[in-house]
């Protein structure tokens, strides 16, 4: 999502992370055996049936079983080792979610332990945290933390945005950046001049960060995705400025001629109706702008959950999870409000916007689609904490999305996880179950392949041999860096804290 004084003036007073207890994961241990599980590595390789062994937090050797019955011969267990008896679940790279506003979704919950929790809950390993420079302190001792485990929260990428307003400052910032410690930049946010973008663009690229630019719907004209592509952006989220270049009979979008961008219900109304002012799919003006975008490398990162209540809110702000998951500091944050809250624009909202947003996403999708078929990445950033989204439910969504686009569901894992690792430079330690990474996996008892549904945390409805509604699915096990979590007594640390946070809530508004 775009920047905003709400967020801004919420985000003054960050919270601290506790540290992890002692009953909060187990390991590492000397070694790890994960026995028998059907392995989903992350390549893009069907899965096969395997024995995992790690060391400490490093993958030492992947065994794989020549028939799914017979386990290969494992080493003999020491009194410092582990089993984990994985057979009949499926074992995948732990997940990376490369657009996280952590500072802002923060700030509503006044609560670090929600947020890494669900995410963990969830089998996220790693997170891309998007931050301003006045905040980078804070998201750089949280790196540390998590880094040296003394801290239950994923591992942290650090992209920072870049408020410059000389080309001479715009490299200068670039460089003083790095030498902190950001592990890329981001771009956007505030919106930048051509002159300014190509200034800090040609400095990234020399010093070889990682770069991503944020797309916003009052994205300048001249600056749209294909332009920033082309002066070296590596990552574009959301799809503002996507549309842009692939128009024929125009320049510029078209918009009612009492259209303002500060009223954020037309804001998000008029977006709807974007896609639909482009050249059609597979038309030679839409292949060739596909075909620069391929030439260019550069990776989507379609935030596609955080913009489907605009196609169905009725069904996005009453999804089963929210009620015992969704705190009441972001759902604060939900409630519409044509002054304070420029996120929440879902009041006298229509059919018709609906029906022109699921146009809109279908020509998003096939885009999506199409450039992953021919050779494009497509990366897994979800964005959640905006517009009835919350982190990792909001993930899971995503990668259900993802599927809806078009992707197989081998596609999507790889987006989860590799093209996340390559699009931080990071795919020597993350991204894939190979021998020499670090250890970030997750153990799903289900299919996530033939029902990407069990990834959630509260796992999916299913009927037993005995005609019974059961509950089956969620992460079983997240191990991040050797460290075995389990997922389900995350989850359920999560619903503890929302449930206090509602009493506190109650008992707040007795006293007023």
């Amino acid at each position: 999502m775009e920047s905003t004084n709400l967020g801004s003036a919420l985000a003054q007073q960050l919270p601290s992370t506790p540290l992890r207890s002692k009953n909060e994961g187990q390991g590492p241990f000397r070694r790890l055996i994960i026995e028998g599980g059907v392995l989903i590595d992350g390549t893009g390789n069907p899965p096969y049936h395997a024995t995992v062994i790690i060391e400490q937090n490093r993958i030492a050797e992947i065994r794989r079983n020549r028939f799914p019955d017979r386990l290969p011969p494992r080493p003999e267990l020491g009194p410092s080792d582990k089993l984990i008896n994985a057979r009949e679940t499926y074992i995948l790279p732990g997940f990376i979610d490369t657009h996280i506003r952590l500072t802002n979704i923060a700030s509503f919950t006044s609560s670090t332990e929600y947020l890494f929790k669900l995410f963990m809950a969830h089998g996220i390993t790693t997170i891309g945290v998007l931050t301003d420079e006045n905040k980078l302190d804070w998201v750089l001792e949280l790196q540390r933390q998590s880094a040296e485990n003394t801290v239950l929260a994923p591992r942290v990428k650090v992209l920072v945005n870049l408020d410059v307003h000389t080309p001479e400052e715009a490299r200068a910032k670039v460089q003083e950046l790095q030498r902190r410690g950001a592990t890329g930049i981001r771009g956007g946010e505030p919106q930048l001049s051509r002159e300014l973008a190509k200034a800090a663009l040609e400095e990234i690229k020399k010093l070889g960060l990682p770069v991503t630019w944020n797309m916003t719907m009052g994205q300048q004209p001249g600056l749209n995705a294909l332009d920033l592509a082309r002066l070296g952006v590596s990552g574009i989220s959301h799809w503002y400025g996507m549309a842009e270049p692939f128009f024929v009979d125009r320049a510029l979008r078209r918009y009612p001629a009492d259209f303002t961008w500060t009223d954020s219900r037309e804001r998000f109304r008029q977006g709807g109706r974007t896609w639909k002012q482009a050249a059609p799919p597979y038309s030679d003006h839409w292949n060739k702008v596909l075909n620069e975008f391929l030439a260019l490398d550069v990776a989507f990162e379609p935030t596609f959950d955080i913009y489907e209540a605009a196609r169905d809110f009725m069904g996005v702000s009453r999804a089963e999870w929210l009620d015992e998951h969704l705190h009441p500091g972001l759902a604060r944050s939900f409630t519409p409000s044509r002054n304070t809250n420029p996120f929440a624009p879902f009041y006298d909202w229509t059919t018709t916007d609906e029906v022109e947003w699921r146009d809109n996403f279908r020509l998003w999708m096939t885009f999506i689609n199409e450039y992953k078929n021919r050779g494009g990445r497509v990366v897994a950033g979800a964005d959640s904490g905006y517009l009835w989204a919350i982190p990792g439910f909001g993930f899971i969504r995503n990668l259900e999305l993802l599927q809806e686009a078009g992707l197989a569901p081998l596609e999507v894992i790889s987006s989860a996880t590799l093209e996340g690792a390559e699009l931080y430079h990071s795919t020597v330690e993350l991204g894939s179950v190979e021998v020499g990474k670090l250890a970030d996996l997750l153990i799903v008892d289900r299919n996530p392949l033939e029902n990407l549904k069990v990834l959630y945390g509260t796992g999916v409805n299913s009927l037993n041999d005995d005609d019974v509604v059961t509950r089956v699915g969620g992460v079983k096990y997240t191990i991040k860096d050797g460290i075995v979590f389990d997922a389900k007594a995350l989850l359920a640390d999560v619903r503890k804290i929302v449930k206090n946070a509602k009493a506190r809530q109650v008992s707040s508004a007795s006293h007023t």
